[in-house]
Order: structure tokens, then sequence, then C-alpha cells
């Protein structure tokens, strides 16, 4: 029997039924506040962040660098040991055994209104000792705000490579050839020997240092390619901080390239930084925050964290490293409503979709000609099976509050568009057929690498409908034989 003589069969039922539909009050979702506000939320663990730095981090000076955030203090702490070159300690007449130190950098992190991040570092919290000290506290040296400049005029540089910025080789190489230029004159001009033996010395230490730039700029190049996705450099010029930070010497400012954390999302900008304990859907782990602006979101502070419900609906295998929460508002922007209303039956009428701790409840009308709007329900599911893939199942529709199983196609096409629309291909899908409850579902395969451009290998670990959200969880792949689905 076809879907719509059901409908028909259903809505005369309903109507000549006693305290029928027509006597129903049927209750219809308010439409969404259109607000800038919170869209979406990027948390990174402190894994994560340590170990992209153990891979990135290749340094003769620093070793065993880790950072730990601290969310009760909002800031963050990096730790490790730095290593002075023996030339340098010469150079000042140190003992070699006094080149190793322990060092703690404190940061704390302010957005600014132009979605610059601006890296604070208190100079009470920044602070160095030997490494085989047996009292840090008494022999703790505080860096001097002149000796944190000059390191943090050098860290510019470095993120200015990283950013994709290589500028500062063409003028290293143009200061470098004037002043080999300036020595071409001075050894013309000579008449004294030993004069002229030491100008050759310095040009020849020129010509060396020329020599290392195409070396150096190639290794900045190859280490931009891995890192310049998730940070760019920007320097203190191009905005005006005046408003923002009364002290430029203790700070860097960069910007956070958005398009590599969410390209799926136009127009989106910084909203903001956070550092925060997530117990449920992290397990526990800290993550540092990103905040992200839109205009079509609606007015909605997600909770930070919270104690677990005494039987969750979901079963988490390992914690992840990366969570991703999507506004409820994202799946209802103009754009995306508007193209589902072209594409659904010209039968379905006041269709909404709510996102609730127990799934997507999808609610509205069938219409025929002659009869009344019928009102269906149904809670649509989403399950992750295996790493990079979940499925969209309905577990139960309801016409007139009887089960109707056809429309599970309705309202499985309903997911699957919002889904698609808003992510806007990066999911790939089949439809699996008809289970053993008589349901249906949709089989999604995700491109992590398009979703997660900063972190390409990311898997899709985890997925999970909250109040208001969808929770996608991303961690290091495991093998196929080692996953189960959650349940």
């Amino acid at each position: 029997m076809k879907l719509p003589r059901i409908i028909r069969i259903l809505a005369l039922a309903s109507v000549l039924a006693p305290g029928g539909l027509l006597a129903e009050e049927t209750s219809k979702a308010p439409p969404a506040a259109a607000s800038a506000d919170r869209i979406a939320s990027f948390f990174i663990s402190q894994d994560l962040i340590n170990e992209l730095l153990k891979e990135n981090l290749k340094s003769a000076i620093l070793r065993d660098v880790a950072i730990t955030l601290d969310p009760e203090n909002r800031q963050v702490l990096a730790r490790g040991f730095l290593r002075i070159p023996t030339e340098d300690l010469r150079a000042v007449n140190m003992e070699p055994g006094l080149g190793n130190f322990r060092f703690q950098l404190a940061i704390e992190l302010k957005a600014t209104r132009r979605g610059h991040l601006i890296l604070i570092f208190p100079l009470n919290q920044t602070y160095f000792y030997p490494a085989d000290s047996t009292d840090p506290e008494k022999d703790r040296v505080v860096v001097p705000v002149q000796l944190l400049s000059l390191a943090l005029a050098s860290a510019r540089g470095q993120l200015a490579v990283l950013s994709g910025d290589f500028s500062g080789f063409d003028r290293k190489e143009a200061a470098l050839r004037e002043q080999m230029a300036d020595l071409d004159r001075q050894l013309a001009a000579a008449r004294d020997p030993d004069e002229k033996e030491a100008l050759a010395n310095d040009r020849k230490s020129l010509e060396i240092q020329l020599e290392a730039i195409p070396i150096d700029r190639k290794q900045g190049e190859k280490t931009a390619k891995k890192v310049a996705k998730i940070l760019g450099f920007v320097g203190e010029k191009e905005i005006n901080l005046n408003e923002e930070l009364s002290a430029h010497r203790n700070a860097l400012v960069v910007r956070i390239q958005m398009g590599q954390l969410a390209p799926y999302l136009e127009g989106i900008e910084l909203g903001g930084v956070r550092l925060l304990k997530d117990d449920r859907d992290g397990l526990g782990k800290k993550f540092l925050v990103v905040d992200l602006n839109a205009p079509s979101a609606v007015p909605y502070e997600a909770p930070e964290s919270g104690p677990a419900p005494v039987r969750a609906r979901h079963v988490v295998r390992r914690p992840p490293d990366l969570l991703i929460r999507l506004n409820q508002a994202l799946l209802e922007s103009k754009a995306v409503v508007d193209s589902e209303k072209q594409d659904m039956s010209g039968h379905i009428r006041n269709f909404a979709m709510d996102f609730k701790e127990d799934g997507i409840h999808v609610n509205g009308d069938w219409h025929e000609p002659l009869l009344p709007q019928i009102p269906f329900n149904a809670i649509v599911d989403f399950v992750w099976t295996a790493d990079n893939n979940f499925e969209i199942r309905v577990r139960e529709v309801k016409v007139a509050h009887i089960n109707l199983t056809p429309l599970t196609r309705v309202v499985l096409d309903a997911a699957k568009n919002r889904l698609d629309k808003t992510l806007k291909g990066i999911c790939a899908f089949r439809y699996l057929g008809e289970e053993k409850d008589h349901s249906r579902a949709i089989g999604v395969a995700v491109n992590m690498p398009a979703l997660l451009p900063a972190f390409p290998k990311l898997a899709l670990t985890g997925i999970r409908i909250k109040e208001k959200e969808l929770i996608l969880k991303a961690g290091r792949p495991i093998p196929a034989a080692d996953q189960a689905p959650q349940n």
C-alpha cells in the first residue's frame, strides 16, 4: 500500500473518531532567532597539543617541551629544558656544566574584538633554573622584561616563517649583501695589512651566513607546510592593540585560521578562547577551546562540563583528542531550510528538528487536500560504527499516535539533507535498507581531512546528540579489528 493512501485512510479515521485530531492541539516549534553568537566550538586536547609539539619542535636549544593547560588559573604553562650552546658559554665565560636549565613559560590567552589572539607572558611566572638544582625555588631566575622582549622578537620571526611568510629571509639577504658591499669599500681603501686581514675575515663570515640562508629557508618552508594550517602570525603593526593591551613587550599576536578549522562554515569569526576540563564528553581531559561565532546562530550558551548521567546512552572506548561541538542553529540556517523546503514532498508542512539528549526529535504535519493536517513525530539517532563512519537511524515514527514505518524514509532524507548541506559535501551517504525492527538507516562516511584540515591524521571516533548540539569526537585511528560500535 502506497504512503499517500495510508495517510488518507488515517486522516479519515482520525476525523471521524470521537475526540480525534480535530480536538487535539499540536505544538509548533518557534522559529530560530538570528543573532551573532557562538555557533561551533573546537576542543583541542592537551595531549594532542603535546603530540604536535613533539612531532614539530626540532631544536638543539629546547628539549622535552610540554604544555599544561590550567583552567582554574586560566593560563597555559610551557615547561621543558633549555640548553645554551657551548660556544655561547665560552663567550660569556660560563662553565659548560651550567648550560642546561629547566624553564617555565606562563601564557595567558585573550581574544580581541577583531578576532586576533593575544598571547600574554606574565613575567612573575616566567623563569628558569639550573637543571641539576636541588632547590629550584631558591635558584629560580625570573626572566627580565628586556630579555623576554628579545626572545619574543626572535619568536615573531620564527612564527612568520611558520605561517608562510618568508620575506624575512629576503630582508636578511639584502642586509648581508649591503654589509658585504660596505666591507668591499673598506677593503679597497685599507692600507694596513692587519686591517685588511680583519676586514677579509669579516667578509668571509658574512659569506657563510649568506650561503646558509637558502638552507634555512628550505627547512622553514618544509616545517611551515605542517603547521601553517593552524596558526598564522600577524605583526603588531597590522592591528591596533592600544585598547586591548597596555604593554606589547611581553605579548605575541597571532590569528587562528578559521578556514582550517571549519571551511564548511561561512562568515565564521573567532568568538573567544577558553581552557576547561570536560568530564563527560572528554573523559576528564583538559582542552583548549576555540569558539566560533556566526550571524546565523541561535542565542545558546553550551554547558562547559557536567556530571555524567546515571545511564549514558553511548559507550566511549577511548578519550578524544579533539571535540567539535556544532550548535543546532547550523542545521537550521536559512539557506539549509529553504533548500529543504524545495526538496521535501509537498505533503510535509511545519517540519522541524530539535536536538535533545535522547536523540533528534522530528516533528511535522502531513497535508492532504480537503483534509486536516496530520501531525507526526519521530526520533533520529546518530550512531558511531567505526572510525570515520556512523549511521543515521530512525528509532520510531508515529502519525496520530499510530506507528507508521513508511514515513521513515522521509525523516531519514531530511536528516541526511540537513547534514549534507550544512557540512557542504564532507559526508558520503548510502542507504542501508530495512533493519530487523523494520526501520531504515543511512550509512555515513566522513572525509576527515575536509572536516579538520588542520588535523588531517585524526579519525572520527564518536558522535553524540546533545541538548541543542551535535558533538563529533576525533582521535588517532585504531585498527579496524579493535573497533566496536557505540550503543
